[in-house]
């Protein structure tokens, strides 16, 4: 796969109800895609090349495809993979700013992470006010409980559907 000038190649993970998915994506170089799908740049479908996914049927070896594309609405979580790497999505000094542990069930994955919020917001009102499709969720590590023998990952940053997610505060 060639890289025109005015594109970059990130390599991602993305998560369905029925699979884990992993490959490249190519974008303008402007893009964020640690923020991607929250902004009106995020495409329809997500063109993947050299990609691979491992179904939660419980296969063994992952499917490989030279190009796959993805209804962004299947895309319940997703993240950067090395060697990509991008700033997080806010500033560290940001005052009056808490994380919560928190524990997302999205689909067949769990996520163990943070949310960030107001110092003064509650878990509840955090939810129920946040209309945006994807919430940030930082810190983050991936387990399957139901494929217990597969490797969990971890990530600075991913984004987490919020209407397809359960948050157990931790």
């Amino acid at each position: 796969m060639t890289q025109p000038l005015s594109e970059k190649i990130s390599q991602i993970m993305l998560y369905t109800r029925q699979s884990l998915v992993w490959g490249k994506v190519r974008t303008k170089p402007a893009i964020r895609i640690n923020t991607w799908l929250r902004t009106d740049m995020a495409p329809t479908y997500m063109k993947l090349f050299d990609a691979q996914m491992l179904p939660l049927t419980g296969a063994q070896k992952p499917l490989k495809f030279p190009q796959m594309f993805f209804h962004t609405d299947q895309i319940i979580a997703y993240h950067i993979l090395p060697p990509t790497e991008e700033p997080l999505d806010y500033d560290p000094g940001e005052p009056n700013r808490k994380r919560i542990p928190m524990t997302a069930i999205v689909g067949g994955f769990r996520f163990d992470g943070f949310l960030r919020m107001a110092q003064q917001t509650k878990i509840e009102s955090f939810l129920s006010v946040s209309k945006a499709n994807y919430l940030s969720f930082y810190d983050a590590t991936m387990s399957c409980p139901a494929l217990p023998a597969m490797k969990g990952g971890s990530a600075a940053l991913m984004l987490i559907r919020q209407s397809d997610a359960s948050f157990i505060p931790g």
